[in-house]
């Protein structure tokens, strides 16, 4: 009875978290229902007999059966012990039987969206797929139902109290069901984010057993924190009860969605690949984009001559009515794509309107629209890893040479944002830099975090006002002519940004809160502008230059400068090279990246 009340499978539907954080093992699950023995949720010993002595009952009108409520736990015991259970009506797990009882557990990826905290690296969901011929996969794709893993948050929570108690505690979580349907308007209509389905090549016993499971979970709460019980660790456990590796390590002090994607990707079973295969499903706004560069140069010119404003329609437009009827009603997809693509990120008045006229036009043209192409997206476990180890040569003017490591657990930066996450955007979290110089070593900087979403639009279409940004809280050199005159600050900037070709310039204003030990003024306004251009897919450059001034004189006010260049050597190496400089010195640096 010990050995199999340590089965992993057991400890996986008890939710007994794999090498814990907790000296006493204990079940994420909160609720006292979830278990038969009144210290289940400390005990799998106790827990185990409890169930089975549940399970052994007749079953007692009125009441539940133990085998209606964990028809999980019922299907592995007899499968462990060759014990069959008394019968019982169990119209509820009838019902979710005959719903989803051949449905493919699947998993979901939603990519990373910077306007809420907790979606910054991204949200997974697990999907029930069901069968589906070819004709109808597409509509049976919208209805299959999706598990969502996410905390109780009260609506009256302001930002403070929401990330305090994301971060030390004080929300439960639960897993809700919903249509895929209502997913895919929320994450790839409303925030614009990518979603990519992971199927699973599971075997059908270990299916059937991982279904049930589900059942049994629905609706219990759980503990919930923002960067370790998260839905990419809680996940990770319920997929455990089937995949015998540790999908996300117990002791890591985050576990990104992303991680769990990657671990899936490697996975094994029984000596075959975990990941069946792989789809992706575009936002809107990638849409938008593939099907503007999928026009003719001279198509695109005649849907920006037909929307050249935001609040000006003209169809009449010559270069739009010299197309052929086909051409026209492939530029009006467009831009009936582009005007939904708005109605989603902003609010206009004269969006309905000029919706409603390209509705009408497209009307009256030969209907069938041209399907989208399939585009070669690289999936989001083959990108680029997020953690990065640099290691730079670096000459600087006034205090000489020395080796520069730099350590970034997360996320991506400005140079090496790719199709897989945020276009424009940058996320990087405890990002170091050390120097080693004559026999010393000496902090650089550390960014806790530093976050910029440049918000370019991807078509030069009419477009609604939007606001590039950047965040960042940092220990900092406050000059480079020294070693020894860190500073902590704050840095907010807000501004715009505007595509031109492959170059995107743009211009940040706001100001910095700082400590005052080797700098004048605690508060100083700042503006920041810089260009970024993509000359290709592996080469990116970064221009950018910032000047601070605490409205204290001179001792208050400093420049600096900064171009950085990255050639993408592959999936996990680049190149990186840099000039930068201030008021008072200047410096220069190479180095190799290695990404994990």
């Amino acid at each position: 009875m010990n050995a199999l009340a340590g089965d992993p499978q057991w400890l996986s539907m008890l939710h007994f978290d794999r090498d814990g954080l907790f000296d006493q093992p204990r079940s994420a699950v909160l609720d006292n229902d979830f278990f038969f023995a009144p210290d289940g949720r400390h005990s799998p010993q106790r827990e185990l007999r409890a169930t089975l002595n549940a399970l052994r009952q007749p079953p007692v009108e009125g009441k539940t059966h133990a085998r209606c409520r964990f028809p999980a736990r019922a299907l592995w015991l007899t499968r462990k012990l060759g014990e069959q259970w008394p019968e019982a009506s169990c119209p509820e797990w009838e019902a979710w039987q005959q719903r989803h009882g051949q449905t493919a557990p699947t998993l979901i990826f939603a990519s990373g969206y910077l306007g809420n905290p907790a979606s910054f690296f991204g949200h997974l969901m697990l999907h029930l797929e069901q069968k589906a011929s070819p004709q109808d996969a597409a509509f049976s794709y919208l209805m299959d139902t999706s598990l969502n893993f996410g905390a109780d948050v009260p609506e009256n929570d302001g930002l403070a109290t929401y990330m305090a108690k994301g971060l030390l505690g004080g929300y439960r979580a639960r897993y809700s069901r919903a249509p895929f349907y209502r997913n895919t308007t929320l994450y790839s209509e409303r925030e614009m984010r990518d979603l990519w389905q992971y199927r699973l090549a599971l075997s059908e016993p270990d299916r059937e057993l991982l279904v049930a499971h589900l059942y049994e979970i629905m609706g219990h709460d759980y503990e919930y924190l923002f960067l370790t019980q998260n839905c990419a660790s809680r996940i990770a456990r319920t997929l455990e009860l089937v995949v015998d590796e540790d999908l996300t390590p117990g002791h890591a002090p985050w576990v990104a969605p992303e991680a769990l994607i990657r671990a899936v990707g490697k996975a094994h079973m029984d000596g075959t690949p975990l990941l069946a295969d792989v789809r992706h499903e575009p936002s809107r706004r990638l849409k938008t984009q593939w099907r503007y560069h999928d026009l003719t140069h001279n198509e695109q010119q005649a849907a920006q001559a037909v929307w050249p404003l935001i609040n000006t329609l003209a169809l009449h437009a010559p270069r739009f009515q010299r197309l052929k009827e086909k051409r026209q009603s492939a530029v009006l997809d467009t831009l009936l794509g582009h005007a939904a693509f708005l109605k989603q990120t902003g609010e206009a008045a004269e969006l309905a309107g000029i919706e409603r006229q390209l509705l009408q036009a497209r009307l009256e043209l030969p209907a069938g629209a041209a399907a989208l192409p399939e585009r070669d997206i690289q999936p989001i476990h083959e990108s680029t890893p997020p953690g990065l180890v640099r290691i730079s040569g670096v000459h600087n003017s006034e205090l000489g040479n020395a080796a520069r490591l730099t350590l970034r657990p997360l996320q991506y930066d400005l140079l090496d944002s790719n199709a897989s996450r945020m276009p424009d955007a940058a996320l990087e979290m405890a990002r170091t830099e050390l120097d080693f110089h004559e026999g010393s070593v000496r902090l650089r900087r550390f960014d806790l975090f530093h976050i910029t979403n440049l918000h370019a639009r991807s078509v030069p279409l009419p477009d609604l006002p939007g606001t590039a940004w950047h965040a960042s809280g940092s220990v900092y050199r406050a000059r480079l002519s020294c070693d020894n005159c860190l500073e902590g600050g704050v840095t907010l900037l807000a501004g715009k940004s505007s595509r031109l070709g492959r170059h995107l310039p743009f211009a940040l204003f706001g100001g910095q809160l700082r400590t005052t030990r080797h700098q004048t003024g605690p508060l100083a306004p700042a503006v920041q502008l810089g260009l970024l251009s993509n000359w290709s897919t592996h080469q990116r450059t970064l221009m950018k230059i910032t000047r601070t001034d605490a409205l204290k004189g001179k001792a208050g006010q400093t420049t600096r400068w900064e171009a950085q260049y990255r050639w993408r050597l592959g999936k996990t190496l680049d190149l990186r090279a840099g000039v930068e400089g201030d008021d008072q010195a200047h410096e220069i640096r190479v180095g190799f990246s290695t990404y994990w």
